[in-house]
């Protein structure tokens, strides 16, 4: 399958190394409209012979492809998934789908029509780790749910010049792993996000409450900071719920079974997860979390609207029968 790389910052070299190492694919096209991107990327990864294009418009009209992997910034992937969907190719995209409900309720809309795969990641969700953490609360809702989440980052890249960054690109994450914790459907969010200029251009902190239909609730601390707060990039989850309680401190996931008397390492989450978009594009089969991923952008857009109101907001309802 030929693919499109449409975004080449920091997150396309870990897309890159485990879509090169995939014998199905051949990255014909990297786009961006900042030529030093496309170098640093074509670069170090030995890229060779794929035109550079500044937009996804150009990509679809000029080369031959069959997918394209949207790693652009969070507020850009409404428009580059829909172009790439109403030209028919399969879209593979980094989180979140949008940060709007109804933009994410339309990309999944016209891939349904088209008859494409449209996948989003969701490396954090389906680490093995914080499954055998969640598995522990099973039945034992409603649940209280706690994480903190504090990354350093030494290149803040495109998240500078992003309008709450710490929502809209970290706690995205955090609301799609809750739901393995807590299945019902999230009712309200209040969310506060304060910068702080003085620790980095990027930096912030956000706080964020989710009440969920079973009476269960998730409170996140979490945001861009310095090395004095950083946790796991996994973060530091606790649960706790009628006769029983959990922690995780993000951790790495288990190093996987004994071949031999050889130690095999787990895969990957990040790496799994693609793995599992391009098994989809090419085998047809539909991926297993369109209601998850849905609410998590329910809960993205209803976050990010109680920060820039400063009132408590209402979750908007998924709609039904989405594939």
């Amino acid at each position: 399958m030929n693919v499109a790389i449409v975004g080449c910052g920091a997150i396309a070299h870990r897309w890159v190394r485990v879509l090169a190492a995939d014998q199905r694919v051949t990255i014909t096209a990297l786009v961006d409209p900042a030529p030093a991107n496309v170098l640093r990327l074509r670069t170090t990864h030995h890229l060779t012979g794929q035109p550079a294009r500044s937009t996804v418009e150009e990509s679809m009209a000029r080369d031959d492809v069959d997918v394209v992997v949207n790693l652009t910034p969070p507020d850009a992937h409404y428009a580059v998934s829909r172009a790439a969907l109403s030209a028919g190719r399969h879209v593979l995209s980094e989180k979140p789908l949008a940060v709007d409900l109804g933009d994410a309720v339309e990309l999944v809309r016209l891939a349904d029509a088209a008859g494409v795969v449209l996948a989003v990641m969701r490396n954090r969700g389906a680490d093995q780790g914080f499954a055998s953490f969640a598995a522990t609360a099973a039945g034992h809702g409603p649940l209280a749910v706690t994480a903190e989440v504090l990354v350093e980052l030494r290149d803040p890249g495109f998240r500078t010049g992003q309008t709450l960054p710490a929502t809209s690109d970290l706690a995205v994450h955090a609301l799609d792993q809750v739901q393995v914790l807590i299945s019902a459907a999230p009712q309200q969010v209040h969310c506060v996000e304060v910068a702080m200029p003085f620790l980095g251009g990027h930096c912030a902190l956000a706080s964020i409450v989710v009440t969920f239909a079973d009476g269960s609730i998730f409170a996140y601390r979490g945001g861009f900071a310095g090395p004095g707060l950083a946790t796991s990039a996994n973060g530091l989850w606790r649960v706790d719920g009628a006769g029983m309680s959990a922690s995780w401190d993000g951790g790495a996931s288990p190093s996987g079974r004994r071949v031999d008397g050889a130690a095999v390492a787990a895969v990957p989450s990040y790496q799994a997860c693609i793995t599992a978009m391009l098994d989809a594009v090419q085998t047809g089969a539909a991926l297993t979390s369109p209601t998850v991923t849905l609410r998590s952008i329910a809960m993205l857009d209803a976050a990010l609207t109680s920060a820039a109101t400063g009132r408590r907001v209402t979750v908007a309802s998924v709609p039904g029968g989405q594939p």
